[in-house]
């Protein structure tokens, strides 16, 4: 890794800056994840309250193949349609090989729940029914938080101990 000798008080300085662009990166994504989590609750809170449930076809779109350290896996894309009042809605999603095969059977079949207002919105009910809980959300949000504030200061250690270095003090002349 590149190292970049700065005097003590360059150093300093870069350390201060470290710690401000980081925290300031913290709080963005904090509030990101925060919005993001609470806006997929109140979604799901919206469609369950006055939902219809309907049985919609699975489809697999296309398969998408991952090559990492010399492994295979496999990311399987799916597509859903059904109707409401003769207006068609189609709904994606994607899971992993290992998670695929109840899609992949004959004739598969997945719950989907729509707002009886606005058909337009829709999700497939068990992740509709993940978000529903205030508590889990709180609790995965919680858990993203922390993780997030380990990368931060993670970053911070990398640039002011790897990135940029003290400078070595000069030796006396003899």
């Amino acid at each position: 890794m590149i190292s970049i000798p700065v005097s003590d008080t360059s150093h300093a300085r870069l350390s201060r800056v470290s710690r401000w662009l980081c925290s300031i990166g913290y709080a963005f994504l904090a509030v990101f994840f925060a919005w993001s989590a609470l806006s997929g609750h109140r979604q799901a809170e919206a469609i369950l309250k006055d939902a219809v449930t309907v049985q919609a076809p699975v489809q697999v779109d296309h398969i998408e193949e991952k090559r990492r350290k010399g492994r295979v896996s496999y990311q399987y894309h799916f597509r859903y349609d059904f109707s409401v009042d003769g207006v068609e809605y189609t709904g994606h999603f994607s899971t992993s090989e290992d998670n695929a095969t109840p899609y992949l059977g004959e004739a598969p079949q997945v719950d989907v729940a729509y707002a009886r207002s606005n058909p337009a919105q829709f999700d497939r009910l068990d992740r509709l029914e993940g978000q529903k809980g205030l508590g889990s959300v709180l609790g995965r949000v919680i858990v993203a938080l922390g993780m997030l504030a380990i990368l931060a200061f993670v970053v911070h250690l990398l640039v002011t101990r790897k990135l940029f270095v003290r400078q070595a003090p000069a030796l006396p002349a003899v």
